[in-house]
């Protein structure tokens, strides 16, 4: 696949996912505690705390649009670097997932492992 192709394509999800977390805080709070935690304005905290990680996103996939014509060469360390930081948002996930009560949704995890994935072999092997 062309880099144009993969950074888009990750920049859009990053987009899509960021106004998930905006539209969805409040859902994504109550599906990611245990019902007992959710009491007084824990939901409400837990909503207002989407929306500065969904802006995140979304400035993400922005400026990774802003770098789609880069050359090839540049544009391999976007990917590479894009790699990166999505392995530490699965360590993060997983962390989190495993030593806290909260729901970590396996799906999330699963895009975030496979666009690491994704970002690493493409930053190698792109073509163009």
């Amino acid at each position: 696949m062309k880099t144009k192709t993969i950074i888009t394509l990750i920049g859009a999800l990053n987009v899509l996912q960021g106004i998930g977390f905006i539209l969805g805080g409040e859902t994504l709070t109550k599906q990611s505690f245990p019902e007992d935690m959710l009491t007084g304005g824990a939901v409400e905290v837990g909503t207002a705390m989407h929306w500065p990680l969904g802006v995140a996103c979304i400035v993400i996939g922005i400026i990774l649009f802003s770098t789609r014509s880069l050359p090839l060469n540049e544009a391999k360390k976007v990917l590479l670097y894009t790699g990166l930081a999505y392995t530490f948002f699965l360590i993060n996930g997983l962390l989190q997932h495993f030593t806290t009560p909260v729901n970590v949704p396996m799906q999330a995890l699963g895009l975030i492992a496979f666009l690491a994935a994704l970002s690493f072999y493409s930053s190698k092997t792109a073509k163009s």
